[in-house]
């Protein structure tokens, strides 16, 4: 009684396998991580194997597919980022397959995709390229391969340093280093650099490199018995993380006079406002063989510079002291470097740093943070009273840190009608009386502008300074 259902089951089975069959279903896309596709369809593609490459030549990759079911009638490449932030590649051509190319047997076709790497790298970049087939029945398959293009097949080749000439001195000089960069290619235009003064050969001896960051740095010649040869390298990186290096000479000879050579420990990254000691005491009188001896040192210190120029000089206190010092600004808004020198003899210095006896100098460099910005606000920005009113500006503000400078405020009026007297304008708070008006005139608008700064009177506006506004409506 039942073999009758059981066999119209399996009828029903076999008719719905021949229809799939007909149709084409039952195919799936596959991929091959290898470069060679495999699949259940009867599409068959494949794709190279993974590539790497160092150079920005322009490569070609070459995806086949074939089909038991009929012709090939549509294939394309995809080409996918792997790295994050990568440039992507560029000069690509035929990736939707306008251009094929037939096998001799007439069993498949073939499509080429070309394209170049890109131009600058500043890393290793990885691509997926992705090969899709479809014939003629609508079976589909894909694979994909993967190209790596190394970091040294940018165009952009490392820059080119050049450092100051090879010189000779003598043990107590303050020795100048000199860099300067270049950019490899003309691809490289508009790139900046950055600079790193290291010792490369010391030859046994101690050097302190001043402003090692920078294009410009320099140390003073220890002293020597004997005339001693001592390497400094430039290295120079670009914004491409590209980099060069180059390397100074210089050759130090002994003491041949009594030489007082200057020695200071001060310097360093300081607050503004802050009091710093000038310390001249390590400096140290050289005899003629280069031995310490004993002695007067004469001591004078000057101010130098200050970067940006736009800085105000500092003066020096008791610049004829072994120990002097200075007052730095209160007011900074802009990272500021301070640059001191250190002049030592065994004579009397006189104004112009000149000495009967050999001057040598030492420089000293003070870094100096800038004050966090100032974030003012008011504290009911937008108001509407009647006539004759008191109004009421109070400002408030905040910093990113706490720092003990204080800061001023500046209020003005930015618009109106008429003009209104301000109370107490260079304060936190400050108001006025609301102009009086006749029952239905129309309303009365009035703007005004706080600023805040650690310069006293705040300027409203001004640079360095932030500023927040208060819109006042009066009714009659």
């Amino acid at each position: 009684m039942n073999s009758q259902p059981r066999f119209a089951h399996l009828a029903l089975v076999a008719t719905l396998s021949f229809i799939l069959s007909a149709c084409g279903g039952g195919s799936s896309s596959s991929s091959g991580s290898s470069g060679s596709g495999s699949s259940s369809s009867a599409v068959s593609v494949t794709a190279p194997a993974p590539t790497t490459v160092s150079s920005g030549n322009p490569l070609s990759f070459v995806g086949h597919a074939s089909s038991s079911a009929g012709a090939i009638t549509s294939m394309y490449w995809q080409i996918t980022t792997l790295t994050l932030g990568a440039n992507p590649v560029t000069a690509v051509a035929n990736s939707s397959c306008t251009s094929t190319q037939a096998d001799a047997t007439g069993s498949g076709v073939s499509c080429t995709l070309q394209l170049t790497p890109p131009a600058l790298l500043t890393a290793d970049n990885t691509y997926q390229l992705s090969f899709y087939a479809t014939d003629a029945k609508g079976n589909t398959s894909n694979t994909s391969t993967s190209l790596k293009v190394l970091q040294s097949a940018s165009s952009t080749s490392n820059p080119v340093v050049t450092v100051g000439a090879n010189a000779s001195v003598t043990s107590g000089d303050t020795v100048p280093l000199t860099c300067s960069a270049t950019a490899g290619t003309t691809e490289a235009s508009g790139v900046t650099f950055s600079y790193q003064w290291a010792v490369n050969d010391a030859a046994g001896l101690t050097l302190n490199l001043i402003n090692s960051t920078s294009a410009s740095s320099s140390f003073v010649a220890p002293v020597v018995t004997q005339a001693t040869t001592v390497k400094l390298q430039c290295r120079v990186t670009d914004s491409n993380q590209k980099t060069g290096t180059a390397i100074q000479t210089i050759t130090i000879n002994p003491i041949v006079l009594p030489t007082a050579v200057p020695i200071s420990g001060s310097g360093g990254n300081i607050l503004p406002g802050a009091t710093q000691t000038l310390d001249g005491t390590p400096s140290k009188l050289y005899d003629a063989n280069g031995k310490v001896t004993t002695g007067t040192i004469y001591y004078l210190w000057r101010y130098t510079s200050a970067s940006p120029s736009t800085a105000a000089p500092i003066t020096v206190i008791n610049p004829n002291s072994a120990i002097a010092s200075v007052v730095f600004p209160s007011v900074v808004t802009t990272p500021t470097t301070y640059t001191f020198t250190l002049y030592a003899s065994s004579s009397p210095i006189d104004s112009t740093n000149l000495s009967s006896s050999s001057v040598k100098q030492y420089p000293v460099v003070f870094y100096v943070s800038a004050l966090p910005p100032i974030f003012v606000t008011v504290n009911n920005p937008i108001q509407q009273v009647t006539s004759g009113a008191t109004v009421y500006l109070v400002a408030s503000s905040t910093t990113s840190s706490t720092t003990s400078t204080p800061i001023y405020y500046s209020w003005i009026q930015t618009s109106g009608q008429t003009t209104v007297s301000l109370v107490n304008y260079n304060a936190q708070s400050t108001g006025f009386i609301a102009p009086s008006l006749t029952p239905g005139t129309k309303p009365l608008t009035f703007t005004f502008q706080v600023c805040a700064s650690y310069e006293s009177p705040a300027p409203c506006p001004g640079v360095a300074s932030s500023s927040s506004n208060v819109l006042v409506v009066v009714s009659p």
